[in-house]
């Protein structure tokens, strides 16, 4: 009998944290690109006024829907820390 199978399983709250935080640095950097590239566009004078103002409005919203993301993240990292620990073998 392996005594390790009958200590509660830890998993760290850190690993699920830490992925969320891979996944919002993965999406800044993606969004940091798409506004560099709107901007280029718009020194350029690629863009119509109308084009602009929708460019602008569309980072706008993805900075927001960034944040909630965040936000749900959190929630996810404080709900983690205050679960209880599951078994690794729960008695029959």
């Amino acid at each position: 009998m392996n005594p390790a199978s009958d200590r509660p399983l830890r998993i760290p709250a850190d690993v699920g944290r830490g992925l969320g935080q891979v996944v919002i640095a993965v999406l800044e950097i993606v969004r940091d690109l798409l506004e560099r590239q709107a901007l280029r566009r718009v020194d350029a004078g690629s863009l119509s006024p109308d084009q602009v103002e929708r460019l602008g409005q569309a980072l706008i919203a993805l900075d927001r829907q960034l944040a909630e993301i965040r936000d749900a993240l959190a929630e996810i990292g404080q709900d983690t820390e205050s679960a209880p620990r599951t078994e690794r073998n729960p008695p029959p």
